[in-house]
């Protein structure tokens, strides 16, 4: 198996965590694994090594690394010999993930898992997110399947002319993210001296404009209620002035096990954003009992099941106020839905999202096989010019938007 992964560890998002899971699973049940990734990822998960192929961080996001077109991809692959290629969120890099699978008559799976067509409106460059979707839909219809995280993802993207998308959705480690692990001391830390009664609301997640923490900014101000940020990111500074005018603690990135201690310490999880394709924060605040407030827009309103475990509302920061506040005003309603929000994570654990995901490479290969047999796919892409062609993009990408690394 080769997993080409667009994000990686040590950075903390939702295609590093479900990248890494993924391998995971592959070892311990026994395939062979070799996966590539950005050239500041870690070098090896277990006995699988991270082929690091060279980057380049972006300006507008100095935490994010994107790894160009690069024919170590091709070269290492061929040498390798998959059975199969998956690909999670291609973007530039996975490119010769695809083509070479179509040439060597392997099966490519692609998450479908980062919505950069909406973050181009995010970051003020909407004129590419029409190109931008026109190179993912070429990039995911010559893959051999496509994995949407949820339903509306998969409508929108068949509405946009993506083919053979099917859904794979995630899991939760339920023993990690549980309410047990609710303590004393990490609830005074995020509270960072304010009073122990007042409702805490955690936001958890990049300080990036994708994730519209601004819109929080309202609640804030609540009485009764305190708000802390657990994250970090190049809006850091920025948002820190903006919530000077209230008593937000912002605590930087918690991982591992103070992150579980975190969400199962607090009250009431609260997420913004409008872009998420899935939203795997809300799953483990759901995990640790704790009801949470997400926006109808994008993928992540399908995690929460309104009005048991929380609240999918209209994207506005008024909408996200009156939710918290209703919940701080009926304590009954906030217990039962803490309850409930438990009760629904623990029915998805990653061992039958797995489960799904073996499905899905079934599918994958008989799919590929019909193909190899109707269309010849050892004829796809072997230009080499067009791979000259995507080898000079990547080179002016590289020189266009290069920040230099820390």
């Amino acid at each position: 198996m080769a997993i080409i992964t667009e994000a990686f560890l040590p950075k903390v998002d939702g295609v590093s965590k479900t990248s890494y899971l993924t391998i995971r699973y592959l070892q311990e049940t026994g395939r062979e694994v070799l996966i590539f990734a950005p050239d500041n990822a870690i070098a090896n998960v277990g006995a699988s090594e991270v082929v690091r192929v060279p980057s380049f961080s972006l300006s507008i996001a100095p935490e994010t690394y994107a790894a160009v077109p690069n024919s170590i991809v091709e070269d290492r692959l061929r040498a390798f010999k998959p059975d199969l290629i998956h690909l999670a969120s291609p973007a530039l890099m996975s490119l010769y993930g695809m083509m070479v699978g179509r040439e060597l008559n392997v099966p490519v799976v692609a998450n479908y898992q980062t919505d950069l067509p909406g973050y181009a409106r995010q970051y003020n460059v909407a004129w590419m997110e029409q190109p931008l979707r026109d190179w993912l839909r070429y990039l995911h219809n010559g893959c051999t399947l496509n994995l949407a995280p949820t339903r509306g993802v998969k409508r929108a993207l068949k509405k946009a002319g993506f083919k053979r998308v099917r859904v794979w959705g995630r899991g939760v480690n339920v023993n990690m993210f549980t309410p047990e692990r609710r303590n004393a001391a990490m609830r005074a830390r995020l509270l960072g001296g304010r009073s122990d009664d007042r409702l805490l609301c955690l936001y958890v997640g990049r300080l990036a404009n994708e994730k519209q923490v601004d819109y929080l900014h309202d609640l804030a101000k609540q009485d009764g209620i305190a708000l802390t940020i657990v994250g970090d990111g190049y809006l850091r500074e920025s948002l820190e002035t903006l919530f000077a005018d209230t008593d937000t603690v912002f605590t930087g990135y918690l991982v591992g096990d103070e992150l579980a201690e975190a969400y199962a310490s607090a009250d009431v999880f609260v997420f913004a954003g409008a872009n998420e394709t899935f939203g795997q924060v809300a799953q483990e605040a759901l995990a640790s009992g704790l009801p949470a407030i997400v926006t109808e827009r994008g993928g992540i309103g399908e995690v929460i099941q309104h009005g048991v475990t929380g609240f999918v509302v209209a994207h506005t920061p008024q909408a996200f106020t009156q939710a918290v506040c209703q919940l701080r005003d009926n304590p009954a309603l906030l217990a039962s839905m803490r309850q409930n929000a438990r009760a629904v994570a623990l029915t998805r654990p990653w061992s039958s999202v797995m489960g799904q995901l073996e499905k899905h490479y079934g599918e994958a290969v008989r799919i590929n096989a019909r193909f190899k047999t109707r269309f010849g796919f050892t004829t796809y892409h072997r230009s080499a010019r067009l791979r000259g062609m995507f080898a000079a993009f990547g080179a002016w990408l590289a020189v266009r938007f290069y920040r230099r690394k820390p």
